[in-house]
């Protein structure tokens, strides 16, 4: 968030206090797509005469402006704000990214980063990522003990936005114990430096230890737990779009922290080589399972409905693999033959990716024996 006029951090903690509590409306709000949140409203704007802050969000969850208003509002409700936070608590709740530090107090380390949950912290960073996305999102998880998980921009300024991030936690007394990527692609470890330059060990799973050019100090596994003060962080191995990826899961607001497993701008692509369809899969089934309030991607905002996102991505995934096992044919055909019938509802300009995700599809019926390769050329198998 980049703050546009004065901060009305300590009006609007005054009107919170004087009453019972805070005028808000619950209503979709873009930065959780689609999901359920309280929002201040807006409509009093002219009725009140009095503008407190225009804010402006990073990265590629919200563009627009937001107004925070003193006065008379058509619609919305008060709401106390011991409600409010006990919402917020156990993830029963989405905010908008400044309502906690408005109305519960916390700290910003210095840095307008968005605390989506108790002691998660959602800082947007330029990355060279793929399109549409533009950053990479980096969580700094903890109220004692702290990790950073994501230690993602390769950019000068935008690594000093991060570390000016990093410093502003440990000056507000958090010890800032490991950078943790999720996994080895390029748009998550472009700031593994500062781990030598800060003193900080890097933490993450074997397979990511073996390819990338820094030394990890723990390899996390599935089953580890990360104890950050108040909070817990379950360790998942989701390999599938990456062999040694890594998800978080914090039981308490049921908050799952999920790398590139899913997108809240874009999609995910699961390559040949580095990605293994199957195994995507799986991953995706077992997040599923764990009955999460919200999941937080590397790219792109909160995920406030995760049974629904993860559902789609399964049916979409299904839905790709029918076409291929409809295109295939017992004289078989090429790659290049093959992806006009299976992509033919994506623009040509996404080919290149289409193929990608094309072959890892076709691996995986091979694996299966729902396909043959012969050569060059994939067909079905003989009846």
């Amino acid at each position: 968030m980049n703050r546009e006029v004065s901060s009305p951090h300590r009006e609007v903690r005054r009107i919170a206090r004087e009453g019972e509590g805070v005028r808000m409306v619950q209503r979709p709000l873009a930065a959780a797509h689609g999901a359920l949140g309280w929002d201040f409203p807006e409509a009093g704007l002219e009725a009140s005469g009095r503008s407190l802050g225009v804010w402006r969000r990073r990265g590629d969850g919200v563009r627009e402006d937001v107004v925070l208003v003193e006065g008379p509002t058509e619609g919305g409700q008060i709401v106390s704000l011991d409600e409010l936070a006990s919402q917020w608590r156990t993830g029963a709740a989405v905010f908008a990214p400044w309502v906690p530090s408005l109305l519960f107090q916390r700290p910003s380390f210095g840095v307008d980063a968005w605390e989506v949950a108790p002691a998660i912290r959602l800082l947007p960073l330029r990355t060279p990522t793929l399109p549409p996305a533009t950053h990479t999102n980096a969580f700094l998880v903890g109220d004692g003990p702290c990790v950073l998980v994501e230690p993602a921009p390769s950019d000068a300024s935008e690594q000093a936005v991060l570390r000016r991030w990093l410093e502003g936690a440990r000056a507000e007394g958090l010890e800032i114990v490991a950078l943790v990527p999720t996994h080895h692609h390029r748009d998550h470890i472009g700031a593994l430096g500062l781990g030598e330059a800060l003193g900080l060990p890097i933490w993450a799973h074997r397979e990511t230890a073996s390819r990338i050019d820094a030394p990890v100090q723990r390899c996390l596994d599935a089953g580890d737990t990360l104890e950050l003060g108040s909070i817990r962080l379950e360790v998942l191995h989701t390999p599938g779009h990456a062999p040694g990826h890594l998800c978080f899961f914090e039981p308490g607001s049921r908050t799952a922290l999920v790398g590139d497993m899913v997108a809240g701008v874009g999609t995910i692509l699961v390559e040949p080589g580095d990605g293994d369809m199957r195994r995507y899969l799986d991953s995706l089934r077992e997040l599923r399972g764990l009955g999460a309030r919200k999941l937080l991607p590397a790219h792109g905002g909160v995920i406030a409905d995760p049974p629904a996102c993860l559902d789609r991505y399964l049916a979409h995934r299904a839905m790709r693999e029918q076409r291929v096992l409809g295109a295939l044919t017992s004289a078989g055909a090429t790659l290049d033959e093959l992806l006009p019938h299976v992509y033919d509802d994506v623009p040509r300009a996404l080919w290149p990716l289409a193929a990608a995700s094309l072959r890892a599809h076709l691996d995986k019926l091979v694996a299966e024996g729902r396909a043959l390769l012969d050569g060059a050329r994939w067909r079905a198998p003989d009846r």
